[in-house]
């Protein structure tokens, strides 16, 4: 894969939250040796988790702060340590040094935050762990949304793209929907989205004039798992004249056109 593919498979994220296998985490740290561009991502995601992070951070009650500098106060006023030697009776007082009490009570403090920042993220990583999956599986549909309009851009904006108007049978209305033919090709496209809404037993059928008379192209989907088709790629025609829509009964496409809704010549003086 190259570094744009690797971006746009998810993976990153995945390696970023600690989901990635063994295997997967090696692939990972090779790409980014090769590939400036995967390093850059990964480094992005990683500052996004750890905004995301601090932001939902919860601070500790206030309690906690209360028990620490108990804790200190008790390390600091700690008795000297009196050393009984087995060979006389006489007993021998050392003293702690100042610095040795702070490093004690620094160190208690270093590692009660330990276990307080460890438990809060704990816990914060159980209650969002749900939200990740939901965000990771939404991040993914907007990648498929993103390249499926990247692709539509590319039908539309290609230089051997002839778009046609296909005009509503009822003069009184505005375009019903626009063809996007390849000249080179002989390639047929239609951007379905300015139909308007049928009853759910009736559907929309495509169809090429030629010779004068109309050829089954396909049928019209206007939406697929609850999203807008703009862009539909439907049956190639070399040599049509015109095009049409036409409004069928729900099931097989239909041999001809039963009720023609929208029609659309192509201006061979183009």
């Amino acid at each position: 894969m190259n570094a744009q593919e690797i971006i746009s498979s998810g993976i990153l994220e995945l390696y970023c939250t600690g989901l990635t296998s063994a295997v997967e985490n090696a692939e990972v740290e090779q790409w980014v040796k090769q590939y400036p561009e995967v390093a850059a991502e990964i480094a992005g995601i990683q500052a996004g988790l750890e905004g995301y992070a601090q932001l939902n951070a919860i601070a500790p009650a206030a309690s906690v702060k209360e028990k620490l500098f108990a804790e200190i106060n008790k390390t600091a006023a700690s008795p000297v340590i009196n050393m009984q030697p087995l060979n006389n009776g006489t007993a021998t007082v050392r003293s702690i040094s100042a610095s040795w009490k702070y490093a004690a009570a620094a160190s208690v403090i270093l590692l009660i935050g330990s276990l307080i920042f460890n438990y809060t993220y704990y816990n914060k990583y159980k209650d969002s762990s749900g939200q990740l999956a939901s965000v990771q599986t939404e991040l993914q549909q907007q990648k498929e949304l993103a390249q499926s309009m990247h692709k539509d851009m590319g039908v539309m904006s290609d230089i051997n793209a002839r778009p046609i108007a296909l005009k509503d049978m009822d003069t009184t209305k505005s375009d019903a929907a626009r063809i996007y033919w390849m000249k080179n090709t002989g390639e047929v496209y239609i951007d379905p989205s300015n139909l308007p809404k049928i009853a759910d037993n009736k559907q929309y059928q495509f169809w090429a004039i030629i010779d004068g008379k109309p050829v089954n192209g396909g049928i019209i989907t206007k939406e697929i798992n609850g999203k807008e088709v703009h862009i539909q790629k439907m049956k190639a025609f070399g040599n049509a004249q015109a095009f049409a829509v036409s409004v069928e009964d729900a099931g097989p496409e239909k041999p001809a056109p039963t009720e023609v809704k929208a029609v659309g010549k192509i201006q061979t003086s183009l």
